[in-house]
């Protein structure tokens, strides 16, 4: 085994893979990729990622270059059944939240601290639009549970938490929404938590 993950630390999107490296206890190499100097354009790095995105994740010849795919990736050869069901329905429901987070968590705080921190043209009332939908969901949501897809954590809960934890950096504030920030706290509860690098205290 040859781990090794193309890494941005301020990418909500490397969080994921760096958070699941940690809570699988996976041994790798990191190299940064400084996307203010342009190292997501070099050709070395987009002989890995045509698209020139973080992270990639390389496993001896494996290349994975969208990190809830690198989700999978880790839970199905590294972990277990806790991480990724194999049953139908939990697999589906894993799936849900994959989806919510390459669609409104995208949408909303993604864009929104993108914004916020980098300047990026977008729009912003559109992004706290999708990001009220979202919160009011997930309180609703975890109102009476600890995780978003099973009773216990999954890659479900890996691949929401990242930007939901900086998404103040957007002007998103979580603060009202106890279940989602009880949610928070369960994930950095896990064993070999990593916390998502913040911009903005």
């Amino acid at each position: 085994m040859a781990l090794t993950l193309y890494d941005t630390p301020v990418s909500g999107h490397s969080h994921r893979v760096r958070l699941c490296l940690s809570l699988l206890d996976l041994k790798h190499d990191t190299v940064i990729i400084d996307m203010q100097n342009n190292d997501h354009k070099a050709s070395e790095y987009l002989a890995l990622s045509p698209l020139g995105q973080v992270p990639t994740l390389k496993d001896d010849d494996v290349v994975i270059t969208d990190s809830c795919a690198a989700l999978v990736y880790l839970a199905k050869k590294y972990g277990n059944d806790q991480w990724l069901p194999e049953d139908p329905e939990g697999a589906a429901r894993v799936q849900r939240w994959l989806s919510t987070a390459s669609g409104e968590l995208y949408r909303g705080p993604v864009l929104a601290r993108s914004i916020k921190l980098f300047g990026r043209n977008y729009d912003y009332d559109a992004t706290v639009m999708w990001s009220k939908r979202l919160l009011d969901w997930m309180e609703q949501h975890l109102a009476n549970r600890q995780w978003l897809a099973e009773d216990h954590a999954t890659i479900a809960d890996v691949a929401m938490y990242s930007y939901l934890r900086v998404a103040n950096e957007g002007g998103i504030d979580i603060t009202p929404y106890s279940a989602v920030t009880k949610w928070l706290g369960n994930v950095e509860n896990l064993d070999r938590f990593i916390p998502m690098y913040k911009s903005v205290e």
